[in-house]
């Protein structure tokens, strides 16, 4: 099983014919001040996998500093169903973040493990936004 797509977003859903809508993909956030707390970003995942791989992997999503502290996780089952052999199986996952806080700027990271195995690094970078100064007469 692969990750074919792992994005951060504003938002996300899959529509009833399973089509995996997403808006407004970022990597960077720009914050004026610190500690910022980020009110609403989602994170998306779509797996590939293939007919043999069906039934429940334990998928793990962990939010990281550039220290190595986790500032959220995720954990659960992500069930793969309905294949047909030769064709690939493409699970979706949409995960709501809401409040996250970032206590300073710097490299942060979501981190995607599937049973303990290691999958897929998305990089998040949070910035200081330039304070605006107004010259006047």
């Amino acid at each position: 099983m692969d990750v074919d797509l792992a994005v951060i977003a504003d938002a996300a859903n899959v529509s009833q014919e399973g089509k995996l809508n997403i808006l407004g993909v970022f990597d960077t956030i720009w914050a004026s001040t610190f500690p910022f707390r980020h009110s609403v970003m989602v994170f998306v995942l779509r797996f590939s996998a293939d007919f043999t791989e069906q039934g429940s992997h334990a998928l793990e999503v962990r939010l990281m500093d550039a220290d190595g502290e986790q500032l959220f996780k995720a954990e659960g089952p992500l069930k793969v169903m309905g294949g047909v052999p030769g064709r690939p199986i493409r699970p979706h996952v949409v995960m709501g973040l809401n409040g996250v806080t970032f206590q300073r700027p710097g490299d942060y990271s979501f981190e995607v493990m599937m049973a303990g195995r290691h999958m897929r690094s998305v990089p998040l970078h949070v910035v200081q936004a330039p304070t605006s100064s107004k010259a006047g007469p």
